[in-house]
């Protein structure tokens, strides 16, 4: 906490905090969530270097091509490997700061998503529930988890 202004905040103090959250060592290496940390770290790592040298157009554009080919790669694996739990710890990060920049990013990814793939039992399953920490929904479609998630993947 600082002496800030909460208006003073900016995205750069918030995802210094979101990294230092994620780094700190009771965090970053708990129990079966270890690989998940190290994608969001490697996420907030990348995008607070460029969020340094990008326009808020150019950021978004290379996160928006960044998040579609590594949830490609997600959906791919077994959800259970190292690698898709890095996915999903990346994934889920950059779908959080882009929420930052634009509140609408979320529903606008699933929108494209929709309009790109027939949903089946199957895959509303794989997309929406059934996987470790951010994939189980309580009644009010918030993350059984407590983190306020809503749908991340």
């Amino acid at each position: 906490m600082s002496d800030k202004k909460v208006c003073e905040l900016t995205i750069m103090d918030i995802t210094e905090r979101m990294l230092g959250f994620t780094t700190r060592d009771e965090i970053a290496e708990a129990s079966g969530y270890s690989d998940y940390n190290t994608g969001t770290r490697d996420a907030l790592t990348e995008m607070r270097e460029d969020m340094q040298k990008l326009t808020e157009k150019e950021f978004v554009s290379k996160y928006d091509e960044i998040s579609l080919e590594k949830g490609d790669e997600l959906f791919e694996l077994d959800e259970e490997e190292p690698r898709a739990q890095y996915l999903q710890g990346y994934c889920n990060t950059v779908e959080d700061v882009m929420s930052f920049i634009n509140p609408a990013y979320i529903y606008d990814q699933m929108t494209m998503l929709e309009e790109g793939i027939e949903f089946d039992e199957e895959f509303e399953e794989a997309f929406y529930g059934g996987h470790e920490h951010h994939h189980h929904d309580d009644d009010d479609g918030e993350c059984g988890c407590g983190c306020g998630h809503h749908h991340h993947h």
